[in-house]
């Protein structure tokens, strides 16, 4: 069976409203906090985890689908990895699109 593969938008195409749809949910704002606090030099896929290690209180349905809108708001990259399913930030492609968006976002303090 052949590996599964995720497409990706691509960046010139990712719209502001559809990338802030995708943080204006809770829990999708907490995966991508996670992922950024995973750290990652500019370029690198340190900030990369699997799915499995991404300790939230919800079913793994639940999990796939928030995944799955963050992937489709081209803020995430999926990569398979023989049973394992790995997602990074895309970091460096969102913040030439919108610069400072992320940032932004992510320090922000919740009220």
């Amino acid at each position: 069976m052949a590996p599964r593969t995720h497409s990706h938008p691509d960046v010139d195409d990712v719209e502001l409203v559809t990338v802030l749809s995708a943080l204006a949910e809770p829990t999708r704002l907490r995966i991508v906090r996670m992922l950024a606090a995973c750290g990652g030099a500019a370029g690198t896929t340190e900030n990369e985890r699997a799915w499995g290690d991404l300790d939230l209180p919800i079913a793994q349905s639940t999990l796939s689908h928030h995944l799955r809108i963050l992937r489709e708001a081209g803020l995430l990259r999926n990569r398979a990895e023989g049973t394992r399913c790995f997602v990074s930030l895309r970091t460096d492609e969102i913040d030439a699109r919108f610069p400072g968006l992320l940032q932004t976002v992510l320090t922000c303090t919740e009220s």
